[in-house]
């Protein structure tokens, strides 16, 4: 069935959410007194660095198929393959364009979804108020992780909607110890289990 749809009035006046931003003067300021040897490095210069290394990790999310573990245990990020939402997922830019509401169905992607997963509940190390954490990724990653996806959707894990994550991040650790005990030689070559002597 066919629905037209409104074009949005894009002369309307938009409530925008106030934002915070972690890099301001006040943190970059008792980075400094923390560590003074970094007291030439101008905020600019900072807030560049940073932005590279986490620029850094985000590709690197991107391109493992495992994810990433934080730095300071701060927890696990990595890309997941969900199944479509059962609400319908409206391609706003085509029922603009054609009058009438275009659902899209991610046939490219064989219709799953990318999403950006984040846990803390594996951490090595249990920090406070760990529960009150969230991740959002930022615009770059966010769209990088779209235009990537298109491309390389198989190669992302599949997240069940029942499944833990937690669970997951767990099963993954354990078959890397256990690739990493496979690749250790522990066993001599001169061993023969059936030599008795």
């Amino acid at each position: 069935m066919i629905t037209a749809i409104k074009a949005p009035d894009r002369k309307a006046p938009r409530f925008r959410e106030t934002t915070i931003s972690l890099l301001n003067k006040y943190i970059l300021s008792s980075f400094r007194e923390k560590h003074p040897e970094y007291s030439a490095v101008s905020n600019d210069q900072l807030k560049k660095i940073i932005e590279t290394f986490n620029g850094f990790l985000w590709q690197t999310v991107i391109n493992n198929r495992d994810g990433i573990e934080l730095p300071e245990g701060l927890g696990n990020v990595f890309v997941g393959s969900c199944k479509t939402p059962r609400k319908e997922n409206i391609d706003h830019n085509k029922s603009t364009k054609h009058g009438v509401k275009v659902i899209n169905r991610n046939l490219a992607t064989d219709g799953y979804l990318a999403k950006i997963f984040y846990t803390n509940h594996e951490a090595r190390y249990k920090f406070r108020f760990r529960k009150l954490w969230r991740f959002k990724g930022v615009r770059q990653f966010t769209r990088k992780v779209s235009v990537t996806y298109k491309d390389e959707w198989p190669k992302y894990i599949v997240v069940e909607d029942f499944q833990r994550i937690s669970n997951l991040v767990r099963k993954h650790k354990r078959n890397a110890m256990h690739e990493k005990l496979i690749a250790q030689d522990v066993v001599p070559q001169t061993y023969n289990e059936f030599d008795m002597d």
